[in-house]
């Protein structure tokens, strides 16, 4: 009876973890964007998550159940970084355009994302980090130019560019009480500023490589950071003891986020591996890959601790950490475009990696930060109905044939089409080069 009741036991638990590994590996996937997902956000409130993707695009989404509320289409590049102000009118999303786009909520929503964003001008590199005071009234903005910029929301005017960082500033953070700045970049250096004179107060870290994302609780007396070498370090701020090192690879880390009243901090690396722990005693909770590729961003909702993780996909993954042994957690996401299954030819292999981000193969493919290629031999530049191009490209009189394709990555879209939002792509490849139009004049048609 004894051995009849245990090989039950046994078997209840390998179906439980069947069902697991087979219907809920991945909890949810949240589609709206046409390109890779680089920055989320939550509202104040907690009701409203923001994501920032490749396809030049911030979406809305509502929480429980999550759902696409509205698309905010404005920026000329990538968007990388977004924040809402504390009271949820305004969200300010950064990109790789060097702007940062002031979007009123209410009226985004009311208005279906048809609405002009009120731009802040005066970046000459990409903007990678925002951070808002508490009362909305000022913003301040990490760029690659080497500047933190700091915006007056009332009159939306720049107040000052503080410099002090050698090279990309990479993230910022205000203290409680907003009287310090704190700043990390590629220099190494976490950098404490006085918010209130706007001076360069003192580096409380000079580490050997840049610092891309940071923690300070000053009440909980630690500052935790991760490097673009792989390393997690944590240490008290007084007394600068050391509570924690994590630098078993050298993978870059990403991607950070804190959530105090659940004493919980995670980090995202650039292989999909997320370290989730508890900062009363540094212990780990979890250790897991949540996908394949970068964790360029993640978020964990208080109520019910899920996990919020973006990456190389077109959607944003959401994980219910606790719902799963750590067994089952220890696996890789689902595949990627840039990581396929099947054999593929070279054409294809080079279409995944310079093009796919950006366009589609389908005639009614998603919308991408390009528009689709299907039936792109012969096609004027310009002249797709449905996508709104440059002006530059409209004017450019160029037909799309193996020779311009070709021409494209040998030269490069800043020589064969000047002034067009297209990402400079070269292929000095000659083989290369051929096999990707051999592969696109047969699958775009």
């Amino acid at each position: 009876m004894n051995r009849i009741f245990k090989f039950l036991i046994i078997l209840i638990l390998i179906i439980k973890i069947f069902f697991i590994n087979n219907s809920a590996y991945s909890i949810e996937k949240l589609s709206a964007h046409g390109g890779p997902v680089k920055g989320l956000t939550i509202s104040s409130d907690k009701q409203i998550i923001a994501s920032a993707s490749f396809d030049y695009s911030a979406v809305l989404w509502a929480i429980n159940p999550t759902k696409d509320i509205v698309t905010l289409i404005g920026h000329d590049a990538a968007v990388n970084t977004l924040k809402f102000t504390e009271d949820i009118k305004w969200l300010a999303t950064g990109g790789d355009d060097n702007q940062i786009l002031l979007w009123d909520v209410k009226q985004s929503i009311l208005l279906d994302g048809e609405i002009e964003p009120i731009k802040l001008l005066g970046h000459k590199g990409k903007i990678v980090d925002l951070e808002f005071t508490k009362d909305g009234t000022k913003l301040y903005s990490a760029s690659w130019d080497g500047t933190i910029g700091i915006w007056n929301i009332k009159d939306k005017k720049n107040i000052k560019f503080l410099r002090g960082h050698k090279g990309p500033v990479y993230s910022l953070q205000l203290n409680k009480d907003e009287k310090k700045l704190f700043s990390s970049g590629a220099d190494g250096k976490i950098i404490e500023w006085n918010n209130e004179t706007l001076q360069y107060v003192v580096p409380l870290i000079e580490n050997g490589w840049g610092v891309s994302v940071f923690t300070v609780d000053e009440g909980k007396d630690f500052i935790t950071y991760g490097s673009i070498d792989g390393v997690i370090k944590v240490k008290t701020i007084n007394e600068k003891k050391d509570l924690l090192k994590i630098a078993e690879d050298r993978i870059p880390i990403l991607s950070s986020f804190y959530l105090p009243k659940k004493n919980m901090l995670t980090y995202g690396n650039a292989k999909g591996r997320v370290i989730i722990l508890n900062t009363l005693d540094w212990s780990l909770i979890r250790d897991f890959n949540a996908v394949n590729g970068p964790v360029w961003d993640n978020l964990i909702l208080e109520n019910d601790s899920s996990l919020f993780v973006a990456g190389l996909d077109d959607f944003i993954t959401r994980w219910h950490i606790f719902d799963f042994p750590p067994q089952i957690l220890e696996r890789p996401g689902p595949a990627r475009r840039f990581q396929p299954d099947k054999e593929a030819s070279n054409g294809e292999k080079q279409f995944a990696r310079k093009c796919s981000v950006c366009h589609t193969l389908k005639k009614d493919g998603k919308k991408r930060a390009g528009p689709s290629l299907y039936k792109v031999f012969g096609r004027e530049a310009g002249t797709l109905n449905g996508y709104v191009y440059s002006e530059a490209l409209i004017n450019s009189k160029i037909i799309w044939n193996e020779k311009s394709i070709n021409k494209l990555f040998e030269e490069g879209p800043d020589k064969v089409t000047p002034g067009t939002k297209m990402p400079i792509q070269k292929m000095k490849n000659k083989k290369d080069r051929i096999d990707l139009v051999l592969f696109l004049k047969e699958a775009t048609n």
